[in-house]
């Protein structure tokens, strides 16, 4: 499938090793400038210094472009010892309003792992066949430990 323009409705699928259960994810796609300051956030330079904030990154810009969560993947207390699906669909009686703050809350991993998925990792590179086929003790780059400085 072609890649299109920016989309209000991606879906990622996340297995949630904690619940061992797969979480549904709807997201819009991000904007250039969004994109811009996840990285300016993620790595941070001042002066001399370098300070990395993936994890905070991820999680700000997760939360950002989120736009909902599939109704029964989530559940909250009720407060009567038992629980209650969430819903970020307004239409559902399982609506709740703070859905987004609850997943803050509760499961900031697998929003970071969203973060990670679309601001990280956005595709891939194939490696060419002849760099798959080389075993490990082949040696790719000849004669670089000369070039290197000691």
């Amino acid at each position: 499938m072609a890649r299109r323009e920016a989309s209000d409705r991606n879906e990622v699928e996340i297995h949630d090793n904690l619940s061992n259960t797969d979480i549904l994810f709807y997201y819009r796609t991000p904007t250039t400038s969004e994109l811009e300051g996840f990285n300016n956030l993620a790595i941070v330079r001042k002066g001399k210094k370098v300070k990395f904030q993936q994890p905070k990154a991820r999680l700000k810009y997760g939360l950002h472009i989120l736009t909902g969560i599939r109704e029964g993947d989530f559940e909250r207390s009720n407060g009567k010892g038992g629980y209650v699906a969430i819903s970020s669909d307004k239409q559902s009686p399982n609506y709740y309003p703070e859905w987004k703050a609850w997943l803050r809350k509760n499961a900031a991993d697998l929003v970071m792992l969203l973060g990670m998925h679309v601001f990280d990792v956005s595709g891939e590179i194939e490696e060419p066949e002849e760099l798959l086929d080389l075993a490990p003790e082949e040696d790719i780059a000849p004669n670089l430990s000369e070039t290197l400085p000691r």
